[in-house]
């Protein structure tokens, strides 16, 4: 029997449970053409006190009902543009929890031009733990035709500063802005993994009503991306991003009662996270498969397990990723759910028996994937093993280019 054992290839990640503390505009030096901050928070637009007491409300009523090891996080505004008397009482506050137990964790979101490393230092002083950047693009002509007000290189600056700091990095990035390509979208993304951020939010831009965006798309003077080309982006960046040990903790807007009527264009989706994973672990699974030689390559009988914790990601949005599967050799009989950790693709039916299964778990913690044949000296694929091991030609980069789907079924996922 030829077996192949893969891990899913998303960085496992400790994510307390998150209380948003939403701050539409506030400190922000001006409206960004793609934002509509009180849709897309569904906050409307409340004042700096009415949010202080909304939030010491909620705190002393968890609190009260013994919560325990949650999140703050000030989104939604330019945190650190807030006058510092504001930044100064919101911390205190949750360093009045956190003493409490109730908070474990604070984080901002601010603008690239508006950290200091003296401000970054006073913040940590204060008990933020960590910084999301609004970087959304590093190519300088996007960021003009965005009207961001800052470049590429300063961008990449203040990502630098937030991690001499000692502060953790968040970066966000918006796939689909004005003058943004594929090529330009890759760029983000490795100059990205190459700055080693702690989590990766990632927004398509859309077409929101009441933006400028929305005017310039009135006069035709703006196209937004279509969904097919942001899906197959997003799940290649997911990749990237996973390869490189970063989290990816948020994809599109979250869903908000305002939202959708307000949408006029774009590439938004409810279930976009979802299907752009599920495109991941498929072209991953199908990487690992074509990384074989020998026997294992040409054998048409495979039959796959999968952790029942991913059945819903492996099969799609409405299992919309089945026909998919059925092409690449795994039509639904040969599909089986277990409650392993890992994926287990073999040549026949049956689970791996008590010794395969041990020979698969001892490269488990450090490995991507391995592959063994039966009846022959092992042969092992994968990162991470002994130095008498064969390591797969799997590309250090993902292209654009690549061949994700298979060739019958391309443009029609």
């Amino acid at each position: 029997m030829t077996w192949l054992c893969i891990r899913h290839p998303e960085p496992k990640k400790n994510r307390p449970r998150i209380l948003p503390v939403f701050l539409p505009y506030h400190g922000c030096p001006g409206r960004c053409i793609y934002c509509a901050q009180h849709l897309q928070t569904g906050a409307g637009r409340p004042s700096l006190s009415d949010v202080y007491q909304n939030l010491n409300d909620n705190l002393q009523h968890r609190a009260k009902h013994g919560h325990k090891d949650m999140g703050i996080a000030f989104f939604g505004g330019t945190f650190t543009a807030l006058p510092q008397s504001w930044q100064n009482n919101f911390l205190d506050l949750a360093m009045q929890f956190r003493k409490k137990g109730l908070i474990n964790h604070v984080r901002c979101s601010t603008r690239p031009d508006r950290i200091t490393p003296n401000h970054l230092e006073w913040l940590k002083s204060k008990g933020l733990d960590m910084v999301e950047l609004g970087v959304q693009s590093f190519d300088h002509e996007v960021l003009h035709r965005s009207r961001r007000g800052y470049s590429g290189g300063a961008a990449r600056a203040a990502c630098v500063q937030v991690m001499q700091s000692g502060l953790e990095l968040g970066i966000q990035l918006m796939p689909g802005l004005p003058a943004a390509t594929l090529d330009s979208w890759e760029k983000d993304l490795l100059q990205t993994c190459a700055l080693k951020a702690n989590a990766v939010r990632i927004y398509p831009c859309v077409v929101l009503h009441g933006t400028s965006l929305a005017e310039a798309f009135h006069r035709q003077e703006f196209v937004p991306w279509d969904f097919e080309l942001t899906l197959r982006a997003v799940s290649l960046a997911l990749l990237s991003l996973w390869k490189a040990n970063i989290p990816v903790i948020r994809i599109g807007l979250a869903p908000q009662q305002d939202l959708s009527a307000a949408i006029e264009a774009g590439p938004w989706h409810p279930a976009l996270g979802q299907m752009a994973k599920s495109q991941a672990l498929y072209t991953h699974i199908r990487k690992a498969m074509r990384a074989m030689s020998g026997p294992a390559a040409v054998c048409q009988d495979w039959h796959i397990f999968i952790p029942r914790r991913f059945v819903a990601e492996f099969w799609g949005h409405r299992k919309n990723m089945a026909l998919v599967w059925q092409r690449a050799g795994f039509p639904r009989n040969r599909v089986h759910a277990w409650e392993k950790s890992f994926f287990w693709v073999a040549s026949q039916e049956s689970a791996p028996n008590a010794l395969t299964l041990s020979a698969a778990l001892c490269n488990e913690t450090n490995s991507t994937f391995d592959v063994r044949e039966s009846q022959s000296s092992s042969r092992l694929l994968s990162r991470g093993a002994s130095n008498d091991s064969v390591s797969p030609k799997i590309p250090k980069a993902i292209r654009f280019g690549h061949d994700w789907l298979p060739k019958d079924h391309q443009g029609n996922s």
